[in-house]
Formats: structure tokens, C-alpha cells, sequence
């Protein structure tokens, strides 16, 4: 069930992507679909595992996006569909860039300033103000989903909207590889997962995973099947991302 394809993609199809906070990391676009290489190890099965995790949920298949694992010329990665509906028309933008084509500046750097609570509730606004979108469920789905995986990349670049002829929409969940304690440089063999989960932050908002949730609470939707998800992680290969949604699922967060 989770064996892992291989595919060979021509340099040409490169994008270098320096919107990831931890510098430029390799991706390429190629026939419709986006492909990324691991940075740290370990990304592509935090994808793969928030997958599972949003398989097991309430969102609609447009909501979120899906990834598989797969070896791209040689190198552990992994794999989406491009999420706009006509590659053609449709631009995708992040919050980052809407926000700086329409300010002038990094939204970060008005945020950061703010309370948490004051922060989320100025970029509800700006989006609203622009696109006419309420995005309080998008952010309260993201926010719990953060929770869990511990996403700790969910940066400005890491959210946004779908513009196809004039008209709005939000573009589905994506880019959850640096989550389960990807990156985090922290030893689980002399560490206990628990120790681990203190020194995970959130990037936007409040650093607090909990915090974020917690504001936007009441407009959450989203809701887990434990049974399903329980089933599923049994198939899944072992690893270290795995071991720690394990804990997140018998932590009662879920």
C-alpha cells in the first residue's frame, strides 16, 4: 500500500523555492503535479501522515491537499497535485504576497508587533477588506491541524487564496513537511517526545500551537475520526513522524 515510487525529472522542471523560512529548498513542477525534495528527512512522511490524518477528517477532498511519498531522481520526496483547478487561469497567491502587492511590506513585520489575538484578528480583516473572503474557519481548521502535527513553517507563505477570473477562493491546506518534530535537531532516543513537544512552535500568531486554536475555537469545523485514523497508522511504515502523531493521538488533542 505504501510502497514508494521512483521518478526521474529533468533539471529543467527546478524551482528553488525561497519562501520556506529555512531557506531555498528544491522543487519541481512538472505535467500538473509539485514535487519537493527533503530538506531535514523526515518531510516527506510528515506530509504523508498529515494526509492520513485529513483522510480521516471532515474536509471535503477540495480542502486540503494530498501527498505521497516518492523518490525523485534518486532523492527521498514527495508529491501533490497542483490544487488550482485551471493551471491556465487560476493564480494562486499567498498572504504574503497579496499583502505586499497591495501594502508594500512583509506582513510578518506588522504582526509580529501586535498581540496574537489582535494579529489574527487584523490579517481576518485584510483578507476580508481584499477578496471579500471570511477565512475564521480556514484559520480555526489550520490552527487545529497545527496542533496536532505541530507544523512549525505555517508562515504567511503557507497560507492563501485562489484568484480565477477577478473572483476569490481559499486555496486548500498544503505544505505540512515541517511538522511532527521535522527539523527540530532534537535526539528521541535521549529525549522523551513529550520534552520534545515544548521546543516545537508555532510560526505565526501566537508561538503557542494552543493559543492560536483556542481563539478561533467557535468557528472550527473540522473533526477527526480516531478509529479510522487509528487503522490507518497501523498499515503505515514505522518512523519517527509516525511515532509522534501516535503520541498526539493517545495525548487527547484529537
Amino acid at each position: 500500500m505504501y510502497k514508494t515510487e521512483e521518478i526521474t525529472v529533468d533539471p529543467s522542471y527546478i524551482i528553488r523555492d525561497y519562501s520556506t523560512s529555512d531557506g531555498s529548498q528544491i522543487k519541481y513542477n512538472h505535467n500538473d503535479n509539485w514535487y519537493k525534495i527533503d530538506n531535514y528527512g523526515g518531510e516527506a512522511d510528515a506530509e504523508c501522515l498529515s494526509t492520513i490524518l485529513l483522510d480521516c477528517s471532515n474536509l471535503s477532498a477540495e480542502q486540503y491537499v494530498r501527498y505521497n511519498k516518492i523518490i525523485i531522481n534518486g532523492e527521498q520526496g514527495c508529491y501533490c497535485e497542483d490544487f488550482r483547478k485551471d493551471t491556465s487561469n487560476d493564480e494562486f497567491i499567498t498572504f504574503y504576497r497579496l499583502f505586499k502587492n497591495i501594502r508594500g511590506y512583509d506582513l510578518a513585520s506588522i504582526t509580529s508587533k501586535m498581540d496574537y489575538d489582535d494579529a489574527i484578528q487584523y490579517v481576518i480583516n485584510f483578507i476580508d477588506e481584499v477578496t471579500g473572503l471570511d477565512i475564521r474557519t480556514y484559520l480555526a481548521n489550520i490552527f487545529y491541524l497545527d496542533e496536532i502535527i505541530l507544523n512549525t513553517d505555517r508562515h504567511f507563505n503557507n497560507y492563501g487564496i485562489i484568484m480565477s477570473n477577478n473572483s476569490y477562493s481559499l486555496a486548500p491546506i498544503f505544505d505540512n513537511g515541517k511538522s511532527l518534530l521535522v527539523g527540530s535537531k532534537i535526539d528521541l532516543n535521549t529525549v522523551s517526545i513529550d520534552e520534545a513537544i515544548k521546543k516545537a512552535y508555532s510560526k505565526s500568531f501566537s508561538p503557542y500551537f494552543g493559543l492560536n486554536s483556542h481563539y478561533l475555537k467557535e468557528y472550527r469545523t473540522i473533526s477527526i475520526n480516531k478509529e479510522k485514523l487509528n487503522n490507518l497508522l497501523a498499515e503505515y511504515p514505522d518512523s519517527i513522524q509516525k511515532k509522534v502523531l501516535i503520541h498526539q493521538l493517545e495525548s487527547g488533542i484529537i
